[in-house]
């Protein structure tokens, strides 16, 4: 980009990594949704498949446009070769919305960092166009799914009926008796987890039929029984305060045994929703008072994370992980 006197302003460090990102996560879903596109009958999701897919190859072609301009080598990202034409659904109509809803809502997170961590006015820009092309998906998504009953909502709390100051220490442990019940910001995070979870838990149950490496068949059974467990550990905090989890997404899982994708798409997208666990816990945690229910996340967001790293070393290993920008070596130079 010049600017009005004619100099060039160069990306910055932050602007390239999350460009780079942008361009690896888009490339990816354009993938899945043309895979979805094949095989769904719902007239009103194919619809949203198509909004979908359209907005993903804008924000393609636009970061080609800016790489191009920037003399950037165009990541390679996912492709036709990921693509195995011709393979029957691994999910439902149903696990479609809920997946337009769960990655449209996790993008509008990541577009928001992504543009807080920009300078240039095109870059900025265009992360904004972004956000508000995710807010619109999910909108209509989260729209869709009601009117179809698809969604359980969060359950109704008593309104305060005054402003009230916590007077004991008690609110965020108690050694002896029953804890207090949870507040609206911790029910929250027990929400957007277990929605969280749950999509994650439904691509690695259809991955894990698909894919033939015996290594990444047990990867993906051990990250099916991981979210499992994060299911389980959460539904037990909100039942023993007698509140309602959301629905389970296991019977959208088809019996499909062929891959759509590629073994490493399949693997790569798994490293993504890992990514997506922790940016979600994360927030989640922040808001959490209880000692007790901190003390579950963490140890769940531990496990996670080991989970992660030994994606990324498969990915590693395999030869399919891509080098995202990198800053000099200065010591290298030196020599």
């Amino acid at each position: 980009m010049q600017k009005d006197d004619g100099r060039h302003i160069t990306l910055t460090s932050t602007e390239l990594g999350e460009l780079w990102k942008n361009y690896m996560g888009e490339t990816l879903l354009d993938c899945v949704y043309t895979h979805y596109l094949t095989n769904v009958d719902d007239q009103r999701i194919r619809e949203l498949l198509e909004k979908a897919r359209e907005m993903t190859r804008k924000h393609i072609d636009k970061l080609k446009e800016i790489f191009h301009k920037e003399s950037f080598p165009i990541p390679e990202g996912f492709g036709e070769n990921d693509l195995n034409e011709g393979a029957p659904a691994m999910f439902t109509d149903k696990f479609y919305l809920f997946y337009l809803k769960e990655t449209s809502r996790l993008n509008l997170l990541l577009f928001a960092n992504a543009l807080t961590v920009s300078f240039r006015e095109d870059i900025r820009r265009y992360f904004d166009e972004c956000m508000n092309d995710s807010s619109e998906l999910y909108q209509d998504a989260m729209n869709s799914m009601l009117a179809k009953g698809l969604l359980i909502r969060a359950p109704f709390i008593p309104i305060p009926d005054k402003v009230t100051f916590i007077q004991s220490k008690d609110f965020l442990h108690k050694l002896i008796g029953k804890q207090r019940p949870m507040t609206s910001t911790e029910i929250t995070s027990m929400y957007v987890n277990l929605d969280s979870n749950q999509l994650g838990k439904s691509l690695m149950m259809g991955f894990s039929q698909a894919v033939k490496s015996k290594e990444l068949k047990k990867y993906m059974v051990r990250g099916r029984d991981i979210s499992q467990k994060n299911v389980t550990v959460l539904q037990d905090l909100l039942t023993n305060d007698h509140l309602p989890s959301p629905q389970l997404w296991d019977p959208e899982v088809l019996n499909s045994k062929t891959a759509p994708f590629s073994e490493k798409l399949m693997l790569y997208h798994v490293a993504l929703a890992n990514a997506g666990s922790l940016v979600n816990y994360g927030m989640g945690i922040t808001s959490t008072y209880r000692d007790d229910i901190s003390l579950d996340i963490s140890r769940l967001v531990v496990e996670i994370a080991q989970f992660s790293k030994d994606g990324v070393n498969m990915l590693i290993e395999k030869g399919w992980m891509e080098q995202p920008p990198m800053a000099a070596d200065r010591d290298e130079l030196a020599k």
